[in-house]
Protein backbone atom coordinates (compact mmCIF):
# COMPACT_ATOMS: atom_id res chain seq x y z
CA UNK A 1 0.00 0.00 0.00
CA UNK A 2 1.39 3.53 -0.53
CA UNK A 3 2.40 5.20 2.29
CA UNK A 4 3.30 8.61 2.99
CA UNK A 5 6.53 9.15 4.34
CA UNK A 6 8.19 12.51 5.65
CA UNK A 7 12.33 12.61 5.11
CA UNK A 8 14.76 14.88 5.68
CA UNK A 9 17.77 15.87 3.66
CA UNK A 10 16.54 14.86 0.22
CA UNK A 11 18.12 16.60 -1.57
CA UNK A 12 21.64 14.23 -2.16
CA UNK A 13 23.18 11.23 -1.29
CA UNK A 14 21.08 8.53 0.54
CA UNK A 15 18.10 10.93 1.14
CA UNK A 16 17.88 11.73 -3.19
CA UNK A 17 17.96 8.10 -3.32
CA UNK A 18 15.38 7.20 -0.74
CA UNK A 19 13.26 9.61 -2.43
CA UNK A 20 13.57 8.58 -5.71
CA UNK A 21 13.17 4.43 -4.80
CA UNK A 22 9.95 5.54 -2.53
CA UNK A 23 8.20 7.75 -5.15
CA UNK A 24 9.34 4.73 -7.82
CA UNK A 25 7.09 2.30 -5.67
CA UNK A 26 4.02 4.52 -5.43
CA UNK A 27 5.06 6.12 -1.91
CA UNK A 28 4.41 9.91 -1.17
CA UNK A 29 7.30 11.30 -0.22
CA UNK A 30 7.33 15.17 1.54
CA UNK A 31 11.41 15.48 1.11
CA UNK A 32 13.33 18.65 3.00
CA UNK A 33 16.31 20.53 1.90
CA UNK A 34 17.56 24.08 3.26
CA UNK A 35 16.90 25.27 0.22
CA UNK A 36 14.03 24.54 -2.73
CA UNK A 37 15.96 24.87 -5.68
CA UNK A 38 18.16 21.82 -4.67
CA UNK A 39 15.19 19.25 -4.38
CA UNK A 40 14.13 17.30 -7.09
CA UNK A 41 11.46 18.19 -9.84
CA UNK A 42 9.26 16.87 -11.52
CA UNK A 43 9.39 13.67 -9.37
CA UNK A 44 5.96 11.90 -9.29
CA UNK A 45 4.92 11.88 -5.59
CA UNK A 46 7.56 13.88 -4.55
CA UNK A 47 6.61 16.82 -2.47
CA UNK A 48 9.62 19.80 -1.88
CA UNK A 49 9.58 21.20 1.44
CA UNK A 50 11.76 24.00 3.19
CA UNK A 51 13.49 23.40 5.96
CA UNK A 52 16.18 24.03 7.95
CA UNK A 53 17.09 21.64 10.99
CA UNK A 54 19.44 24.80 12.26
CA UNK A 55 16.24 26.94 12.52
CA UNK A 56 14.62 25.56 15.20
CA UNK A 57 11.76 27.37 15.50
CA UNK A 58 10.33 26.88 12.08
CA UNK A 59 10.68 23.12 12.21
CA UNK A 60 7.29 22.33 14.02
CA UNK A 61 5.21 24.69 11.83
CA UNK A 62 6.72 23.24 8.62
CA UNK A 63 6.29 19.94 9.60
CA UNK A 64 2.62 20.57 10.32
CA UNK A 65 2.19 21.98 6.91
CA UNK A 66 3.09 19.32 5.66
CA UNK A 67 1.61 16.60 7.20
CA UNK A 68 -1.51 19.13 6.38
CA UNK A 69 -0.93 18.60 2.48
CA UNK A 70 -0.57 15.06 3.10
CA UNK A 71 -3.97 14.42 4.19
CA UNK A 72 -3.33 13.70 7.92
CA UNK A 73 -0.49 11.91 10.09
CA UNK A 74 2.71 10.61 8.24
CA UNK A 75 3.24 6.55 7.81
CA UNK A 76 6.66 7.47 8.37
CA UNK A 77 9.18 10.04 9.25
CA UNK A 78 12.81 9.56 8.43
CA UNK A 79 15.13 11.46 10.16
CA UNK A 80 18.21 11.33 7.43
CA UNK A 81 19.10 14.51 7.15
CA UNK A 82 23.24 15.09 8.14
CA UNK A 83 25.86 17.20 7.74
CA UNK A 84 29.82 16.99 9.46
CA UNK A 85 32.29 19.39 10.80
CA UNK A 86 35.98 17.89 11.13
CA UNK A 87 38.61 19.10 13.95
CA UNK A 88 40.10 18.86 17.52
CA UNK A 89 36.94 18.96 19.61
CA UNK A 90 39.10 21.48 21.65
CA UNK A 91 39.10 23.51 18.03
CA UNK A 92 35.39 23.60 17.53
CA UNK A 93 33.71 26.64 18.40
CA UNK A 94 30.33 26.88 20.61
CA UNK A 95 28.42 28.04 17.68
CA UNK A 96 29.96 24.69 15.30
CA UNK A 97 29.52 22.70 18.46
CA UNK A 98 25.94 23.34 19.11
CA UNK A 99 25.27 23.33 14.81
CA UNK A 100 26.29 19.60 14.89
CA UNK A 101 23.88 18.94 17.85
CA UNK A 102 21.08 20.75 16.12
CA UNK A 103 21.03 19.12 12.99
CA UNK A 104 22.20 15.47 13.93
CA UNK A 105 20.13 15.52 17.46
CA UNK A 106 17.62 17.83 18.38
CA UNK A 107 16.15 18.73 15.04
CA UNK A 108 14.91 15.35 14.11
CA UNK A 109 14.24 15.54 18.34
CA UNK A 110 11.49 18.06 17.28
CA UNK A 111 10.31 16.38 14.13
CA UNK A 112 9.34 13.37 16.56
CA UNK A 113 7.68 15.38 18.65
CA UNK A 114 5.62 17.08 16.27
CA UNK A 115 4.86 13.80 14.43
CA UNK A 116 3.79 11.72 17.53
CA UNK A 117 0.26 13.24 18.66
CA UNK A 118 -0.80 12.35 14.68
CA UNK A 119 0.72 8.80 14.73
CA UNK A 120 -0.25 8.07 18.69
CA UNK A 121 -3.79 8.93 17.99
CA UNK A 122 -4.16 6.76 14.90
CA UNK A 123 -1.82 3.96 17.07
CA UNK A 124 -0.16 3.75 14.20
CA UNK A 125 2.93 4.83 12.54
CA UNK A 126 6.81 4.55 12.03
CA UNK A 127 9.87 7.10 13.01
CA UNK A 128 13.51 5.58 11.59
CA UNK A 129 15.82 7.39 13.04
CA UNK A 130 19.47 6.71 10.66
CA UNK A 131 22.27 7.34 13.31
CA UNK A 132 25.36 5.86 11.98
CA UNK A 133 28.06 2.48 12.74
CA UNK A 134 30.02 5.55 14.16
CA UNK A 135 27.46 4.80 17.59
CA UNK A 136 29.68 1.94 18.32
CA UNK A 137 33.49 3.20 16.59
CA UNK A 138 33.62 7.16 17.16
CA UNK A 139 35.18 8.76 14.29
CA UNK A 140 38.83 10.56 14.70
CA UNK A 141 38.47 14.58 14.93
CA UNK A 142 34.50 14.34 14.50
CA UNK A 143 33.39 14.32 17.80
CA UNK A 144 30.07 16.04 17.93
CA UNK A 145 29.01 13.87 14.65
CA UNK A 146 29.54 10.68 16.55
CA UNK A 147 28.38 11.57 20.07
CA UNK A 148 25.33 13.20 18.14
CA UNK A 149 24.72 9.94 16.15
CA UNK A 150 25.44 7.98 19.77
CA UNK A 151 22.35 9.91 21.26
CA UNK A 152 19.95 10.01 18.49
CA UNK A 153 20.45 6.03 18.79
CA UNK A 154 19.75 6.37 22.71
CA UNK A 155 17.10 8.43 22.20
CA UNK A 156 15.59 6.06 19.42
CA UNK A 157 15.86 2.95 21.99
CA UNK A 158 14.44 4.59 25.11
CA UNK A 159 10.98 6.37 22.91
CA UNK A 160 10.60 2.66 21.43
CA UNK A 161 10.64 1.51 25.29
CA UNK A 162 8.29 4.08 26.39
CA UNK A 163 6.07 3.50 23.05
CA UNK A 164 5.73 -0.19 23.82
CA UNK A 165 2.18 -0.27 24.62
CA UNK A 166 1.14 1.07 21.56
CA UNK A 167 0.75 0.79 17.51
CA UNK A 168 3.78 2.67 16.76
CA UNK A 169 7.71 1.51 15.36
CA UNK A 170 11.15 3.08 16.30
CA UNK A 171 13.98 1.67 14.01
CA UNK A 172 17.84 3.05 14.24
CA UNK A 173 19.10 2.90 10.91
CA UNK A 174 23.41 2.62 11.45
CA UNK A 175 24.73 2.89 7.91
CA UNK A 176 28.60 2.36 7.71
CA UNK A 177 30.95 4.45 5.08
CA UNK A 178 28.93 4.71 1.77
CA UNK A 179 30.28 6.06 -1.40
CA UNK A 180 28.30 10.03 -1.49
CA UNK A 181 29.67 13.43 -1.28
CA UNK A 182 29.31 13.52 2.44
CA UNK A 183 33.02 13.50 3.06
CA UNK A 184 33.71 16.28 0.41
CA UNK A 185 31.13 19.01 2.25
CA UNK A 186 32.19 17.85 5.52
CA UNK A 187 33.24 21.40 7.19
CA UNK A 188 36.78 21.64 8.35
CA UNK A 189 37.43 24.01 11.21
CA UNK A 190 39.53 26.78 11.07
CA UNK A 191 42.61 26.30 13.80
CA UNK A 192 45.55 28.27 14.84
CA UNK A 193 48.62 27.36 13.88
CA UNK A 194 49.80 26.32 17.33
CA UNK A 195 46.42 24.07 17.75
CA UNK A 196 47.40 22.61 14.21
CA UNK A 197 50.70 21.85 15.35
CA UNK A 198 49.47 20.04 18.26
CA UNK A 199 47.44 17.88 16.66
CA UNK A 200 49.75 16.91 13.27
CA UNK A 201 50.52 14.51 11.87
CA UNK A 202 47.09 12.51 13.01
CA UNK A 203 44.79 15.53 11.95
CA UNK A 204 45.79 14.83 7.78
CA UNK A 205 46.51 11.31 8.63
CA UNK A 206 42.61 10.69 9.79
CA UNK A 207 40.94 13.36 7.11
CA UNK A 208 43.26 11.27 4.31
CA UNK A 209 42.25 8.46 5.61
CA UNK A 210 38.32 8.89 5.71
CA UNK A 211 38.50 10.51 2.30
CA UNK A 212 40.34 6.54 0.87
CA UNK A 213 37.57 4.70 3.04
CA UNK A 214 34.51 6.85 1.61
CA UNK A 215 35.95 6.53 -2.44
CA UNK A 216 36.09 2.68 -1.78
CA UNK A 217 33.06 2.18 -0.01
CA UNK A 218 29.48 0.52 -1.39
CA UNK A 219 27.24 2.00 -3.36
CA UNK A 220 24.90 4.17 -1.22
CA UNK A 221 22.17 2.75 -3.07
CA UNK A 222 21.77 -0.29 -0.69
CA UNK A 223 20.88 2.48 2.18
CA UNK A 224 18.34 4.07 0.11
CA UNK A 225 17.08 -0.14 -0.29
CA UNK A 226 17.17 -0.54 3.39
CA UNK A 227 15.19 1.97 3.75
CA UNK A 228 12.49 1.16 1.13
CA UNK A 229 12.08 -2.49 2.96
CA UNK A 230 11.76 -0.93 6.50
CA UNK A 231 9.14 1.67 4.94
CA UNK A 232 7.31 -1.66 3.53
CA UNK A 233 7.33 -3.76 6.64
CA UNK A 234 9.52 -5.79 5.61
CA UNK A 235 12.20 -5.41 7.57
CA UNK A 236 11.26 -4.68 11.68
CA UNK A 237 14.08 -5.29 14.36
CA UNK A 238 14.97 -1.88 16.00
CA UNK A 239 18.24 -1.94 14.78
CA UNK A 240 19.36 -2.45 11.15
CA UNK A 241 23.23 -2.17 10.39
CA UNK A 242 24.07 -1.81 6.49
CA UNK A 243 27.50 -1.77 4.83
CA UNK A 244 29.83 -4.19 3.79
CA UNK A 245 30.20 -7.69 5.94
CA UNK A 246 33.19 -6.35 8.24
CA UNK A 247 31.57 -3.03 9.22
CA UNK A 248 28.07 -4.11 9.04
CA UNK A 249 28.39 -7.57 10.70
CA UNK A 250 31.70 -8.54 11.69
CA UNK A 251 32.92 -5.29 13.54
CA UNK A 252 29.97 -4.84 15.47
CA UNK A 253 29.82 -8.57 16.77
CA UNK A 254 33.67 -8.53 17.64
CA UNK A 255 33.13 -5.08 19.75
CA UNK A 256 30.69 -6.48 21.60
CA UNK A 257 33.14 -8.94 23.06
CA UNK A 258 36.36 -7.11 22.87
CA UNK A 259 38.10 -5.09 25.52
CA UNK A 260 37.40 -1.51 24.76
CA UNK A 261 41.15 -0.79 24.74
CA UNK A 262 41.77 -3.46 22.10
CA UNK A 263 38.83 -1.52 19.98
CA UNK A 264 39.95 2.10 20.62
CA UNK A 265 43.90 0.19 19.33
CA UNK A 266 41.89 -1.29 16.02
CA UNK A 267 40.31 2.43 15.58
CA UNK A 268 43.91 3.94 15.45
CA UNK A 269 45.31 1.35 13.06
CA UNK A 270 42.35 2.05 10.67
CA UNK A 271 42.77 5.61 10.71
CA UNK A 272 46.39 5.41 10.45
CA UNK A 273 47.02 7.39 13.77
CA UNK A 274 49.84 7.57 15.71
CA UNK A 275 50.26 7.03 19.29
CA UNK A 276 52.61 8.30 22.55
CA UNK A 277 53.66 7.09 25.37
CA UNK A 278 51.10 7.01 28.18
CA UNK A 279 52.17 7.96 31.50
Amino acid sequence: MSKTVFLTGASAGIGLLTARALAARGHRVWGTARKLENLPKDLPGFHPVVLDLNNRAGIPAAFLAAQEEAGGAFDVLINNAGSGTFGPLEGFTEEEFRSQLETLLFGPLDLVRAALPAMRARNRGLIVNVASLATEFPLPFLAPYSMSKAALSAMTEGLGIELAHTGLRLIDLRPGDFRTKFHDSTKRIELSPALAAAYAPNLEAAWNAIDKNMNAAPDPQQVADALVKIVEGKTKRPVVAVGDIFQARIAPLLVRFAHRAWVQWGLRLYYGLKTGKKT
